[in-house]
Protein backbone atom coordinates (compact mmCIF):
# COMPACT_ATOMS: atom_id res chain seq x y z
CA UNK A 1 0.00 0.00 0.00
CA UNK A 2 3.02 2.25 -0.07
CA UNK A 3 2.42 3.63 -3.71
CA UNK A 4 -1.02 4.62 -3.11
CA UNK A 5 -0.50 6.20 0.88
CA UNK A 6 1.99 7.97 -0.80
CA UNK A 7 0.59 9.30 -3.53
CA UNK A 8 -2.37 10.51 -1.38
CA UNK A 9 -0.37 11.89 1.12
CA UNK A 10 2.19 13.60 -0.79
CA UNK A 11 1.08 15.33 -3.69
CA UNK A 12 1.28 18.55 -2.94
CA UNK A 13 0.28 21.77 -4.72
CA UNK A 14 1.46 23.38 -7.97
CA UNK A 15 3.18 26.74 -8.09
CA UNK A 16 0.95 29.85 -8.24
CA UNK A 17 1.89 30.12 -11.67
CA UNK A 18 0.99 26.81 -13.05
CA UNK A 19 -2.30 26.20 -10.95
CA UNK A 20 -4.77 26.66 -13.93
CA UNK A 21 -7.49 28.19 -14.02
CA UNK A 22 -11.28 27.05 -13.64
CA UNK A 23 -12.52 24.59 -16.38
CA UNK A 24 -15.28 25.84 -18.62
CA UNK A 25 -14.00 28.98 -19.62
CA UNK A 26 -15.77 30.94 -17.02
CA UNK A 27 -15.03 33.07 -14.68
CA UNK A 28 -15.47 32.19 -10.84
CA UNK A 29 -16.27 33.82 -7.51
CA UNK A 30 -15.43 32.47 -4.02
CA UNK A 31 -18.19 31.59 -2.01
CA UNK A 32 -19.11 32.80 1.20
CA UNK A 33 -19.67 31.33 4.36
CA UNK A 34 -23.25 32.31 3.87
CA UNK A 35 -23.92 29.70 1.03
CA UNK A 36 -25.26 26.48 1.13
CA UNK A 37 -22.67 24.77 -1.13
CA UNK A 38 -19.42 26.77 0.95
CA UNK A 39 -21.08 24.41 3.79
CA UNK A 40 -21.41 21.57 2.48
CA UNK A 41 -18.04 21.26 0.82
CA UNK A 42 -16.16 22.59 4.06
CA UNK A 43 -17.53 19.16 5.61
CA UNK A 44 -16.92 16.84 2.81
CA UNK A 45 -13.03 18.17 2.70
CA UNK A 46 -13.09 17.77 6.20
CA UNK A 47 -14.46 13.96 5.67
CA UNK A 48 -11.42 13.84 2.64
CA UNK A 49 -8.78 14.48 5.08
CA UNK A 50 -10.34 11.62 7.58
CA UNK A 51 -10.27 9.31 5.02
CA UNK A 52 -6.20 9.63 4.06
CA UNK A 53 -5.67 9.44 7.67
CA UNK A 54 -7.52 6.40 7.12
CA UNK A 55 -5.13 5.27 4.39
CA UNK A 56 -2.03 5.86 6.51
CA UNK A 57 -3.74 3.52 9.23
CA UNK A 58 -4.56 0.85 6.18
CA UNK A 59 -0.83 0.78 5.43
CA UNK A 60 0.05 -1.56 8.72
CA UNK A 61 -2.89 -3.65 8.43
CA UNK A 62 -3.83 -6.09 5.64
CA UNK A 63 -5.81 -5.28 2.87
CA UNK A 64 -8.59 -7.66 4.53
CA UNK A 65 -9.10 -4.97 7.47
CA UNK A 66 -9.36 -2.46 5.03
CA UNK A 67 -11.23 -3.48 1.36
CA UNK A 68 -12.46 0.30 0.18
CA UNK A 69 -8.48 1.15 0.21
CA UNK A 70 -7.74 -2.03 -1.68
CA UNK A 71 -10.31 -1.33 -3.71
CA UNK A 72 -8.93 1.64 -4.43
CA UNK A 73 -5.38 1.15 -4.98
CA UNK A 74 -6.22 -1.97 -7.26
CA UNK A 75 -8.05 0.61 -10.14
CA UNK A 76 -5.24 3.20 -9.21
CA UNK A 77 -2.52 0.61 -9.95
CA UNK A 78 -4.37 -0.34 -12.79
CA UNK A 79 -4.87 2.58 -14.32
CA UNK A 80 -0.98 3.83 -13.38
CA UNK A 81 -0.44 1.06 -16.90
CA UNK A 82 -1.64 3.76 -19.21
CA UNK A 83 -0.81 7.24 -19.38
CA UNK A 84 -2.25 10.60 -20.34
CA UNK A 85 -5.84 10.48 -21.05
CA UNK A 86 -5.96 6.70 -20.96
CA UNK A 87 -5.01 6.42 -17.40
CA UNK A 88 -8.41 9.02 -16.62
CA UNK A 89 -10.19 6.46 -18.46
CA UNK A 90 -9.47 3.95 -16.65
CA UNK A 91 -10.48 5.66 -13.19
CA UNK A 92 -13.87 6.77 -14.81
CA UNK A 93 -14.86 3.33 -16.42
CA UNK A 94 -13.53 1.22 -12.61
CA UNK A 95 -15.40 3.70 -10.87
CA UNK A 96 -18.42 3.66 -13.47
CA UNK A 97 -19.02 0.32 -13.36
CA UNK A 98 -18.08 -0.50 -9.12
CA UNK A 99 -20.51 1.70 -8.07
CA UNK A 100 -24.30 1.58 -8.22
CA UNK A 101 -26.45 4.19 -9.02
CA UNK A 102 -29.13 5.36 -6.05
CA UNK A 103 -30.41 8.63 -4.71
CA UNK A 104 -27.06 9.19 -2.16
CA UNK A 105 -25.95 12.27 0.30
CA UNK A 106 -22.48 13.95 0.59
CA UNK A 107 -20.26 11.49 1.98
CA UNK A 108 -16.48 10.94 1.93
CA UNK A 109 -14.70 8.88 -0.80
CA UNK A 110 -14.17 5.70 1.67
CA UNK A 111 -18.06 5.44 3.04
CA UNK A 112 -18.60 5.60 -1.36
CA UNK A 113 -15.85 2.98 -1.86
CA UNK A 114 -17.70 0.88 0.86
CA UNK A 115 -20.97 0.69 0.30
CA UNK A 116 -20.42 1.28 -3.19
CA UNK A 117 -23.83 2.90 -4.40
CA UNK A 118 -24.77 6.71 -4.73
CA UNK A 119 -26.00 9.02 -7.12
CA UNK A 120 -23.69 11.70 -9.26
CA UNK A 121 -22.11 13.15 -5.99
CA UNK A 122 -20.78 9.76 -4.71
CA UNK A 123 -18.65 8.10 -8.04
CA UNK A 124 -17.58 12.18 -8.10
CA UNK A 125 -16.41 12.07 -4.95
CA UNK A 126 -14.67 8.30 -5.56
CA UNK A 127 -13.04 10.13 -8.63
CA UNK A 128 -11.65 12.96 -7.21
CA UNK A 129 -9.97 10.76 -4.10
CA UNK A 130 -9.06 8.06 -6.71
CA UNK A 131 -7.67 10.84 -9.37
CA UNK A 132 -4.86 12.51 -6.20
CA UNK A 133 -4.27 9.07 -5.40
CA UNK A 134 -2.81 8.43 -8.85
CA UNK A 135 -0.53 11.22 -8.40
CA UNK A 136 -1.80 14.49 -10.06
CA UNK A 137 -1.72 17.44 -7.95
CA UNK A 138 -4.48 19.19 -6.11
CA UNK A 139 -4.13 22.18 -8.19
CA UNK A 140 -5.05 19.52 -11.25
CA UNK A 141 -8.56 17.77 -9.65
CA UNK A 142 -11.69 20.18 -9.34
CA UNK A 143 -15.18 18.95 -8.57
CA UNK A 144 -18.07 20.60 -10.84
CA UNK A 145 -21.65 21.29 -10.19
CA UNK A 146 -23.45 21.54 -13.72
CA UNK A 147 -27.04 21.51 -14.71
CA UNK A 148 -28.16 19.48 -17.52
CA UNK A 149 -30.65 21.58 -19.58
CA UNK A 150 -31.50 17.94 -21.35
CA UNK A 151 -32.59 16.58 -18.54
CA UNK A 152 -33.57 19.66 -16.47
CA UNK A 153 -31.40 18.75 -13.55
CA UNK A 154 -28.27 19.65 -12.15
CA UNK A 155 -25.10 16.74 -12.09
CA UNK A 156 -22.15 16.71 -10.40
CA UNK A 157 -18.20 15.58 -12.46
CA UNK A 158 -14.86 15.32 -11.22
CA UNK A 159 -12.46 17.47 -14.14
CA UNK A 160 -8.70 16.53 -14.23
CA UNK A 161 -6.45 18.54 -16.10
CA UNK A 162 -4.18 17.00 -18.43
CA UNK A 163 -1.96 17.75 -21.01
CA UNK A 164 -3.14 21.57 -20.59
CA UNK A 165 -6.56 20.58 -20.79
CA UNK A 166 -9.50 19.35 -18.90
CA UNK A 167 -10.91 16.18 -19.17
CA UNK A 168 -14.47 15.64 -17.89
CA UNK A 169 -14.90 12.14 -15.81
CA UNK A 170 -18.28 11.45 -15.80
CA UNK A 171 -20.41 8.66 -14.40
CA UNK A 172 -23.28 8.89 -17.34
CA UNK A 173 -20.54 8.40 -20.03
CA UNK A 174 -17.21 6.39 -20.25
CA UNK A 175 -16.15 8.68 -22.80
CA UNK A 176 -14.08 11.21 -21.96
CA UNK A 177 -14.13 14.99 -23.32
CA UNK A 178 -12.32 17.93 -22.73
CA UNK A 179 -14.47 20.74 -20.91
CA UNK A 180 -14.53 23.18 -24.15
CA UNK A 181 -15.94 20.13 -26.02
CA UNK A 182 -19.01 19.91 -23.51
CA UNK A 183 -21.72 22.61 -24.52
CA UNK A 184 -24.47 20.64 -22.78
CA UNK A 185 -23.19 21.42 -19.59
CA UNK A 186 -23.57 25.00 -17.63
CA UNK A 187 -21.43 24.84 -15.03
CA UNK A 188 -22.68 26.52 -11.61
CA UNK A 189 -19.91 25.63 -8.89
CA UNK A 190 -16.47 24.01 -8.58
CA UNK A 191 -14.62 22.90 -5.67
CA UNK A 192 -11.22 21.94 -4.61
CA UNK A 193 -8.73 22.18 -1.91
CA UNK A 194 -8.70 25.68 -1.70
CA UNK A 195 -12.47 26.21 -1.24
CA UNK A 196 -15.45 26.34 -3.37
CA UNK A 197 -16.44 29.01 -6.17
CA UNK A 198 -19.50 30.14 -8.18
CA UNK A 199 -19.26 30.21 -11.62
CA UNK A 200 -20.42 34.07 -13.36
CA UNK A 201 -23.70 33.89 -15.55
CA UNK A 202 -22.89 33.39 -18.86
CA UNK A 203 -24.50 36.11 -21.22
Amino acid sequence: MTTLALAVGVATPTSADDRPKDPFGNHTVELTGEAILFGIWEHLRDLVILDKAEFFRCMEQSNSSCPEVAALMKIVQEAQQHQGKALLGHLNRSINLMIKFVPGAWTGPLNVLKMRNGDCKSYSIAKYAAARAAGFSPDHVRGVIVHLPRRNEDHMVTVVYQDDRWLILDNLTNLLLEDSEQGGYEPLAVFDYKGARSYLPQF
